[in-house]
């Protein structure tokens, strides 16, 4: 995956969680606590994946994610040892809300599922900052290249590389009076007479 997919999946990856975190706290707001703990999880599963993203890595499955994010943020301290933990909790109460027959959950347990979300997003923000800062981006396409590249100062001319013509590759020469085949004895007798012989033989 190249520098510029990168940047640009982790950023719709950070910008859907952020998207999905609004509708978590609309939920909350209005009571509808099953669907605010399922949302505040995929807050933080999008953001996991902005974060494995900007790494060149796609998972496909929400055990995988977990243990790529272990081994590549929380192994080096960029985040906290207990987000593998946290995101199995929130996946189970995922579940839950979404599958599970008579269950409920309190507003304190959406508030608590919510919090934790938010903070991660922000976690995952700072983190992926350096790649999505407008000003350190190294590959944006050749629009910014060319709004980017220095201007020439007036009477500076672009070095150019003067056209040279190659010379041809035909090595064959045009019939002339000096190279055209001689002709024969035999080819300047005249046709009646040619004729003539063969019918005689």
């Amino acid at each position: 995956m190249i520098y510029r997919n990168k940047r640009l999946n982790a950023a719709d990856e950070l910008d859907r969680a952020r998207r999905v975190m609004r509708m978590a706290d609309l939920a909350l707001a209005e009571g509808i606590f099953e669907e605010a703990v399922s949302s505040a999880y995929y807050a933080a599963h999008h953001s996991a994946r902005a974060l494995l993203f900007s790494l060149g890595l796609e998972v496909r499955s929400h055990d995988a994610l977990r243990s790529l994010l272990g081994e590549h943020f929380v192994r080096d301290g960029r985040l906290p040892r207990d987000t593998a933990g946290k995101l199995k909790e929130l996946f189970k109460g995922r579940l839950e809300a979404d599958y599970g027959t008579h269950v409920h959950f309190t507003r304190e347990q959406a508030e608590s599922s919510v919090a934790w979300s938010r903070a991660f997003i922000t976690a995952a923000s700072d983190i992926l900052a350096p790649l999505l800062s407008p000003s350190s981006a190294r590959d944006r396409g050749p629009r910014y290249r060319a709004a980017a590249a220095p201007s020439l100062s007036k009477g500076a001319r672009k070095a150019t590389t003067p056209y040279r013509r190659l010379p041809t590759t035909n090595t064959r020469r045009p019939p002339t009076a000096n190279n055209r085949r001689k002709p024969t004895a035999k080819s300047q007798q005249p046709i009646q007479q040619r004729t003539a012989k063969s019918q005689q033989r």
